[in-house]
C-alpha cells in the first residue's frame, strides 16, 4: 500500500504592506517549517494568483492556498470586495479566510462576517505579537481544524 503524501500548508496573505508581509511570513515560517507562504499585493495579483494567470501561470494545485490572510485596506478591490468575489465563485468560495487588518471596528468586524470570513484578526505591530499570533493561527487551521480537499 502506497503511503498517502502529506501536503504542505500554503498560506496566501494579500496585503500591500511589505513590512507587514514581512513580519508575517517570518513568524509564520518560524511557527511552522513545512509551511509556504506566498504574498501578493492587490486584487488583480490575487485573483491571477488564485487562476493561475500572468507571473503565476505555473502555479498548480500544489499551490492554492490553504488558508488566507486578507487585509481590507488594499490597492484595486478592498478586502471586502475579495471576499466577496471569492464566496461567489463555486471552486474557490470553500478557503478558509482569515481578515488580518488594522481595523477593529464593530462595522468592519460585521461586515467581514456578513461576507463569509471565517475570521477576523487585528494585526498586531510588534514581532513578538506576530509570533503569538501565527502560532494560533497554525495551531488552529494545520493542526486542530480539518481542512477541504483542494
Amino acid at each position: 500500500m502506497q503511503e498517502k503524501k502529506e501536503k504542505i500548508p500554503v498560506v496566501l496573505m494579500v496585503d500591500d504592506d511589505e513590512e507587514d508581509i514581512y513580519l508575517t511570513k517570518r513568524a509564520f515560517c518560524a511557527q511552522q517549517s513545512n509551511l509556504h507562504f506566498r504574498s501578493v499585493q492587490n486584487s488583480n495579483d490575487f485573483f491571477d494568483y488564485l487562476y493561475c494567470r500572468g507571473e503565476f501561470s505555473d502555479n498548480g494545485d500544489a499551490d492554492v492556498p490553504d488558508v488566507i490572510l486578507l487585509d481590507i485596506n488594499i490597492p484595486k478591490k478592498n478586502g471586502f470586495e475579495i471576499l466577496e468575489n471569492l464566496r461567489s465563485d463555486a471552486n474557490y468560495a470553500h478557503l478558509p479566510v482569515v481578515m488580518l487588518t488594522t481595523s477593529s471596528a464593530a462595522h468592519d468586524i460585521r461586515k467581514a462576517y456578513q461576507l463569509g470570513a471565517n475570521s477576523f484578526v487585528s494585526k498586531t505591530v510588534s514581532a513578538d505579537g506576530m509570533a503569538v499570533l501565527a502560532k494560533k493561527i497554525c495551531s488552529y487551521w494545520f493542526h486542530f481544524n480539518m481542512l477541504p480537499s483542494a
